[in-house]
């Protein structure tokens, strides 16, 4: 039974899971009926997402327990656990009456079709990495469509995923149906947006080796605007080809203007630069204006956080670590190998949630040439056992 209900008493004082049959080969089944316990609201959703991934059930109490004004959990998460609720049939969450503590109980991850209108104080790409990172070991492929804010300055945007994330996801063995499609976009407060997403299934991920980073041979880039004058596109293209093109010829940047329906509630804009290397790696930045923004300073801005993802070097940008190495822990009892720049506070904190729920423990080592971090680990095998037989 599916259901995300509010309860007026404080949860039992200790708990268990059932356990679910899940790929991995052999394993300790009394290790996986434990329940995880956490605190604070820190890495919520990566929790509630591996919680789903190993069958085991999770507690996390104390969220923003301190906050005066607001505790408990915030509109944007409860709005993330609906979207599970949706693709995960059996699932339960349990969240206690000042909304500062929470059980999730997981289920079988369904997929299917999906609607659903994500909250506006995080952008579509918040809700969007966890149908990316469950839908591939679903019972059927996922075709959501999701609506709100497309970009903001926080969360991946739409067009980071749709040039960078899912090529990357590519590798690891699913098909060209893996698509995300920007039928409107929509910028804060207002949002708007509306994406479409397609994920396939897979029996299992392939491994991979992507150590070998090469070197920038092209940039890419969108400047999209919502709402306001064509020309504001133009003005960030043109401030941000003008840092660029002083290490690099070949910089081609799309403008892509949206006006009416098409372009949400309220105006925007922004620009999202993909740099492409010899050997087929991407790295990504992205920026958006407010309204004491300029237009060339967005640009400029974005180029040169580009040029500083391009220094920092390695085959995976900052924004998709972690989703690479979700992947490479997932994958069959076979070594697999990423090379990423500077390693961020929540790839740190991902790896160790990787630790807690699947027992995986990737070997880190510096590369002494480029000072890049090359990441090495053997995946737990895991099968999507959901997979309907054809």
């Amino acid at each position: 039974v599916r259901q995300l209900s509010l309860l007026h008493h404080c949860f039992p004082a200790s708990g268990r899971s059932l356990p679910r049959a899940r790929g991995g080969g052999d394993r300790d089944l009394h290790r996986w009926e434990e329940m995880l316990r956490y605190k604070g609201a820190r890495n919520l959703r990566q929790r509630v997402v591996l919680a789903t991934l190993s069958g085991r059930t999770v507690r996390i109490d104390d969220i923003r327990a301190d906050d005066d004004e607001q505790p408990g959990l915030r509109d944007f998460e409860v709005s993330m656990l609906r979207l599970v609720e949706s693709v995960v049939n059996g699932c339960e969450v349990v969240i206690n009456a000042t909304g500062t503590g929470i059980r999730y109980r997981p289920g079988t991850i369904v997929g299917g079709k999906v609607e659903h209108d994500c909250a506006p104080s995080r952008a579509i790409g918040y809700y969007a990495e966890v149908l990316l990172q469950l839908g591939p070991f679903a019972k059927a492929p996922i075709h959501a469509t999701l609506r709100g804010v497309t970009n903001n300055d926080r969360d991946v945007g739409v067009d980071v995923l749709r040039s960078v994330t899912l090529p990357l996801m590519r590798r690891f063995g699913l098909d060209d149906s893996l698509d995300i499609k920007v039928a409107k976009r929509g910028a804060l407060p207002g949002g708007g947006g509306e994406v479409h997403l397609s994920c396939p299934i897979v029996k299992q991920i392939t491994p991979v080796n992507l150590a070998d980073e090469g070197r920038v041979k092209r940039v890419r880039g969108v400047a999209y605007a919502m709402r306001v004058a064509p020309h504001v596109a133009n003005r960030m293209v043109d401030a941000g080809r003008g840092v660029l093109n002083d290490f690099l010829p070949d910089v081609w940047i799309y403008t892509d203007h949206y006006k009416g329906d098409r372009g949400g509630v309220s105006p925007g804009y922004g620009i999202s630069l993909v740099a492409e290397t010899t050997t087929g790696a991407m790295l990504s930045v992205e920026n958006t204006g407010g309204a004491n923004t300029l237009p060339e300073d967005v640009g400029r801005d974005a180029a040169r956080l580009l040029c500083t993802e391009i220094e920092n070097g390695g085959f995976v940008d900052t924004a998709n670590q972690a989703t690479a190495l979700l992947f490479m822990a997932l994958g069959p009892e076979d070594v697999s190998r990423v090379r990423i720049g500077k390693i961020s506070d929540y790839t740190i904190d991902f790896l160790r949630l990787l630790r807690d729920f699947f027992g995986v423990k990737m070997q880190v080592k510096t590369d002494p040439n480029t000072q890049n971090l090359v990441i090495t680990c053997r995946g737990v095998g895991y099968s999507n056992v959901a997979r309907r037989a054809i």
